[in-house]
Parts: C-alpha cells; structure tokens; sequence
C-alpha cells in the first residue's frame, strides 16, 4: 500500500507558519549532535528539523574547485570529518518520529536522494545552488513529494524550468540571499510580494540568513508561509554557521510572534510600533528593499554572482574517457565549481562525441565535443 504524500499547503493551513530548523553542518559530525537538534529543536515547537545530505566526492570537483579559489590542494581533506553521515539516516528519522518532528534534508547529489527514499523522507530541500541541477531535479521529481526550492541564485528562467521539471510535486519558492550573514539593507524582502506575483500557484516563503529575527518576522508581515531559519544548541559559539543560526527559544518567541503578526491588521506597521521593542520605521524599509525587487527578475548583489562559479555545478567526468566515446548520463556528474559547461545543459551533452580523452573529474568543456 501507497503511504500518504505529506501536503504542505495542508500543515501551513494547520499552523500558519511552516518553520525549518536548518541545521546544516552545525552538528560538526557527531551523530550524538545531531540527536540533540532533533530534541531541542521539538521543544522550540518548529515545523521540522533539517540536514544536509552531501559528501566531499558528490559536491565538488576537487582540484578544480581548489585552483579556481585559490585555494590550499588539501583545503577540502577533512570535509566528510563533519557531513551528515548514511549510516545516521534511520536513527535520526526514529528520534524525529518519536519527538514528533518531521525530519527533512538538503540532498546534493542523485545518490542522496536514493539514500532518503530508503527512509520515506517526507519533503525534499533543493539549495539556491541547485535550482538548475537537472539530473538532482529529475530524482527529485520521481519522488511525487512536496519540494522547498530556494531561489538565492535563480532567474525566472530557471525558477520555470525547475517547476516544468517538478510538475508532479507540490512545489514551495523561498526568497532567499546567498551572503552570510546577510546585511539588513541587502534582505531585498520586497521580493516576496514579487513572487506571489508571479508564482500565485505555489507557496512562497523565506530563507533567511541574517543574524536575529527581524528578517523572519517582516517576511511574515508580507505573506511568507514558510521560515527557514539557521538553528543551533551552541548559541554562544561564533564559528561557521553558528553567528547566523538562532536557538530554539528564539524559535519559540519567532513563533509566537508568527501568530500576532498574522493576525494583525496592518503587520509592517505592529512591527514598527511595537510597545516592547520599537523597531525603527527606517530599518524596516531597509530589509524591504526598493520598489525594482518587487518587479519581475530579481537583482543579485555582487556576492551573489561570484556565486554562479563556485556554488553552482559544472558537467565532469565520472572516469577516464577515451576520444570518440559517446557521452552517457553514467558518465558525467554534477559538481562544483561550474568553470565550464553548466549543469542547465547536461541533456544536451548526453549522446555527444567526444574530440579528445578526458581524465576523470576533469571539466567538460565546449571544446571537447
């Protein structure tokens, strides 16, 4: 018998707010870690709980990423030290289970997504970098299940193609700047109001990496309906993405907050005046933006685009390949940096000759077919 596809419209409609504890890599690797998010996360009363599914091999072309950062050869060695590991998978799903918490991550590669079907994970998490992933869309896809898509990185364009793509799943748009922290005056929240806009079939929320809960609150105020929110247990801790991540009693009061603010007649102007705390006037038209992130393309800052090289993925080769062989999906692979052909075009490379040999996880490039 077919289990029930979660519906995120329906827990939205429940709670008004789906709220997302990110966790990222804050567990540093440490399998007792991560059981502690699952518990502190279910007594912030949050939505869900989430990971990320990656390993060094699945993400990144090594040398080539190491040599477009300038980078140290080894700077990536002790990566997989600190990744959510396969064998966690099913231990972590348990504990959520029974704390009444639904467990969600960020998939990075095919092979992950194969990893949490074998789990029944509910929801599936497409990062900003991964908007035009075609064969980690294509899994995806196959899986029927709601979507949450960030758009840090994406143009209209590739929002499109990636809901052509997911047209069977019940798919979730996430506002969202790729720059950690990000600054008030960079938030661009006026996008929100564009993407209901444009997009008045999906649900449209905000992935938020500005430090404090401002950001999250005027994202609700314009209609937001899902939160993701950096989560840690370590909140005194200022490495990695600890400074931008929030605790579960920041949660708590987020919240609460959530509900107030959603039934409030005029939202912006509650926030502006509030008796407790008052939020300047100005500082809440900061993280609004200007009048063009309402229109209809949003504008990257210049962090942003230095992100389509490192962030997004490239086409490379799985192993060796000799001159005159006929590309197969079996034989490329999606990884960063995207120094050459982008991932958007691996369909149009498969079946392609190639002109010369190529050595494994180097880049495929316009010149060699």
């Amino acid at each position: 018998m077919n289990k029930r596809i979660l519906s995120l419209k329906e827990i939205i409609d429940y709670r008004g707010v789906f709220f997302i504890g990110e966790v990222g890599v804050n567990h540093d690797g440490l399998l007792q870690n991560a059981l502690s998010y699952v518990n502190e996360a279910a007594s912030s009363n949050i939505s869900a709980i989430k990971f990320q599914s990656f390993t060094k091999d699945s993400l990144f072309a090594e040398e080539e990423y190491c040599k477009i950062l300038n980078l140290e050869k080894d700077a990536l060695s002790k990566m997989d030290d600190i990744v959510f590991k396969q064998n966690w998978y099913k231990i972590i799903l348990a504990r959520a289970i029974e704390k009444k918490i639904i467990f969600m991550s960020t998939p990075f590669s095919v092979e992950s997504v194969d990893d949490m079907e074998s789990i029944n994970v509910a929801i599936y998490k497409v990062a900003s970098c991964d908007i035009n992933n075609i064969p980690l869309l294509n899994a995806i896809s196959k899986t029927h299940k709601p979507v949450i898509l960030s758009l840090g990185l994406a143009s209209n364009e590739e929002i499109k193609n990636a809901l052509s793509i997911l047209k069977n799943n019940e798919v979730a748009l996430l506002h969202c700047i790729v720059e950690y922290p990000t600054d008030i005056d960079k938030l661009k929240l006026n996008r929100i109001v564009a993407l209901k806009e444009q997009f008045p079939n999906n649900i449209i929320g905000f992935s938020d990496h500005s430090i404090g809960l401002l950001a999250p609150k005027i994202a609700i105020a314009l209609g937001a309906q899902i939160i993701e929110k950096h989560f840690t247990i370590e909140p005194t801790r200022e490495d990695g993405d600890h400074k931008i991540s929030i605790s579960q009693y920041d949660f708590q009061e987020l919240i609460k907050e959530a509900y107030i603010i959603q039934n409030t007649d005029n939202p912006l102007f509650y926030l502006s005046h509030d008796n407790d705390k008052v939020i300047e006037e100005s500082i809440v038209k900061q993280a609004l933006g200007t009048e063009s992130d309402k229109k209809n393309e949003k504008i990257f800052t210049e962090k942003e685009k230095s992100e389509f090289v490192y962030a997004k993925r490239g086409i490379y080769f799985r192993h060796d390949m000799n001159e005159g062989d006929i590309i197969k999906e079996s034989d490329i692979i999606a990884l960063r940096p995207c120094s050459e052909i982008s991932v958007s075009k691996w369909n149009n490379v498969i079946g392609k000759k190639l002109l010369l040999a190529k050595k494994s996880n180097s880049p495929l490039k316009q010149s060699d077919i």
